[in-house]
């Protein structure tokens, strides 16, 4: 909810989501510090009168939800000013909802000494499952943000109440000298709990990862891998008969094999066996990290102390993916690394070492593991020519020999982000002057490129002779194809690496005929700023960033809509790029447009060779343009029914509207 409060302000990378979620886990290991430190240092009287003036503290504090200064916050850096944001809104009712649990069951140990607490801590991971499910498929869809906000600041009004009530009548109950011990627990023991709980979010993410990058891009797909994460701490601490190590540490080492293959040749399985592959891995992988904590979780008084390790586990696991990992590698290794972790965590001698001879087998495993890695690298990348990860993704450029459309065999440079192809270019005249894929000729940015008029003849013949267009997403550079001997072409763009390999291997860019300036930055925002120097006048502005499962959703609300249209020509062409096997973006696009006064048309090329299907929405109300018959015979009829209630605004949006 937060997060996607802030999207139309910072932006739509992944920078926002990567923040917000450095924030909650940050906090959350803070919070179990406050419980570590509250249990361990304060009698039960003590604890009741901090916690409670603490709870009514953050009661006091539910106001700023509403009354943060965004503008000033976007005066300081992104990353600062999210932080701070978050910290300045929702910081202390966080804090104390993180130190919930670990408190609750601290409690209920010394009020109930006979019974296990730990139950307890399945129970609140059946809330997160609850809540997790609940957001995307009923709140975001009949709510919008600011009800949202209102039945969640609700919801913690009654919870601080009911704390309060449960504090100051059940402390009084509790041993008064009833506190955590301290934590006087073997080192070993709590460095395998810190790698244990690190490992199960590192697996958690790159699998995450792995799914969005290899697995065709299916909305809400990131919510399976955390319901299996919640779920295997549910089963293990609440039934930890239901983990028998030798069962899931055979499942886990035949998902390892399987790993290998979905990693080099993902592209060679279909959707459900790579989506059931992955979360095998995954889930055993889970039960295995999750299994061994809840069998070497220590005795209740400990309990604090304990659940403080794996939140600090958790908050290393989650910097080694989003921080450490991009700056290290330049593919996802953290992937095939982090199941070899677990794979030696589990394996290494313990107090229960096996015999040298089994231990020597196990070792040789994880050697085979990692020298099948090695040769797969070397035998299937030798036709990439250029790789490099950073905080948007990975991106490949590849020189594969193709089919051309006359039969021959010639060399074609792919930009690939993930399995996503962004751009190719053939490197051998003439076929290299021609752009490829989705923005071939034909295609609907093409048309409107290639064929703009200007609705009246009161254009004088200067302006005629330099068109402006602006471009939202770059790939490959392959519209700049289209620029002729004076036009102007503004490109927008969020990956400074897309930049790079636009540039240095693809020459789409250069021998464009037009004159072309590339800015670093989210659209919005930029094209936003920009209107203070008044608006670019554009002629067509093309928005390509909608072909994978990242929908920037912010890019296609109401509030975004109309600044594109402050920034275009009253008779301009806005141009938007909707392929995809799993969205029909053309409800919603044709709403939008009615609803600022334009109309829509839909152009749709089919498959040739190795061209894929493109699907264009073309956006104005220039008869002129429109009528040309180039244009009126790539018009296409809509390919669904119009859906008149599916429009977005920055305070809506729901992506189950929008499914195919």
């Amino acid at each position: 909810m937060l997060a996607k409060q802030l999207l139309p302000y910072f932006g739509g990378g992944a920078a926002v989501w990567t923040a917000c979620m450095l924030f909650f886990q940050s906090l959350l290991l803070a919070g179990y510090g406050y419980a570590y430190l509250l249990s361990r240092y304060l009698l039960p009287p003590q604890q009741r009168v901090v916690h409670s003036g603490l709870l009514l503290l953050a009661l006091a504090s539910l106001p700023l939800l509403w009354q943060a200064n965004i503008n000033l916050a976007l005066l300081a850096s992104p990353l600062l000013a999210i932080l701070l944001m978050l910290t300045l809104t929702v910081g202390l009712p966080y804090l104390l909802l993180s130190a919930t649990g670990p408190l609750l069951q601290h409690w209920f140990a010394g009020r109930f000494p006979l019974r296990s607490p730990y139950r307890l801590y399945a129970l609140s991971n059946v809330g997160s499952l609850g809540g997790l499910l609940t957001y995307p498929f009923l709140l975001e869809p009949l709510l919008s943000l600011s009800a949202q906000r209102q039945y969640w600041v609700a919801g913690f009004v009654l919870f601080a109440l009911c704390c309060l009530l449960l504090i100051w009548r059940e402390l009084g109950q509790l041993p008064r000298s009833w506190r955590a011990a301290s934590a006087r627990v073997n080192s070993h023991y709590t460095l395998r709990w810190l790698a244990l709980s690190a490992c199960g979010v590192v697996l958690l993410l790159a699998v995450t990862q792995q799914l969005t990058q290899n697995v065709p891009p299916v909305p809400f797909l990131w919510i399976l891998p955390l319901c299996l994460y919640l779920l295997s701490y549910i089963v293990v601490f609440n039934k930890p008969t239901w983990y028998q190590r030798g069962v899931w540490l055979y499942l886990f080492c035949l998902g390892m094999v399987f790993a290998l293959l979905l990693f080099y040749l993902g592209g060679q399985f279909d959707l459900i066996s790579q989506l059931l592959i992955y979360l095998l891995i995954l889930f055993s992988g889970c039960m295995l990290c999750h299994g061994e904590l809840a069998r070497l979780k220590p005795e209740p008084q400990y309990l604090t102390g304990f659940y403080l390790l794996l939140a600090a586990g958790g908050v290393l696991g989650s910097a080694a993916v989003n921080v450490l990992a991009p700056l290290l590698f330049n593919q996802y290794w953290e992937f095939l690394l982090g199941l070899l972790a677990i794979y030696l965590l589990l394996v290494l001698p313990d107090k229960n070492a096996k015999p040298r001879w089994q231990q020597a087998l196990w070792l040789s495993g994880a050697m085979l593991f990692a020298l099948s890695i090695i040769g797969l690298e070397w035998q299937l990348g030798q036709h990439n020519i250029y790789s490099e990860r950073n905080f948007y993704g990975n991106l490949i450029v590849r020189d594969l020999t193709v089919t051309d459309p006359a039969g021959q065999r010639q060399l074609q440079r792919q930009l690939i982000d993930g399995t996503t192809s962004h751009g190719a270019q053939y490197l051998e005249a003439p076929l290299s002057g021609f752009a490829q894929s989705y923005y071939r000729k034909g295609t609907g940015a093409a048309l409107a490129m290639q064929h703009f008029l200007p609705a009246a003849l009161s254009r004088n013949i200067n302006q005629l002779q330099q068109r402006q267009f602006g471009l939202v997403g770059l790939g490959a550079g392959a519209l700049a194809v289209y620029g002729k001997p004076g036009d102007s072409m503004l490109f927008y763009e969020l990956n400074p690496a897309v930049i790079k390999v636009a540039t240095e291997y693809f020459s789409y860019l250069k021998d464009s005929a037009a004159n072309i300036e590339i800015v670093v930055g989210d659209a919005r925002l930029t094209l936003a700023a920009q209107l203070a120097t008044g608006p670019a006048q554009f002629d067509v502005l093309v928005l390509d960033a909608f072909s994978s499962d990242s929908i920037p959703q912010h890019l296609l609300t109401i509030e975004a809509m109309q600044l594109y249209w402050q920034h275009l020509q009253s008779d301009g062409v806005l141009a938007v790029h909707v392929s995809n096997n799993y969205l029909d973006l053309t409800s919603l696009l044709r709403n939008q447009a009615a609803k600022l006064g334009f109309k829509a048309y839909f152009i749709a090329t089919e498959a040739a060779g190795i061209q894929p299907a493109a699907e264009w929405v073309l956006i104005s109300n220039n008869q002129r343009f429109i009528n040309q018959p180039l244009v009126q015979q790539a018009l296409s009829p809509w390919p669904s029914a119009l859906k008149p209630d599916v429009s977005w605004t920055d305070e809506r949006s729901n992506l189950l509207q929008v499914l195919k």
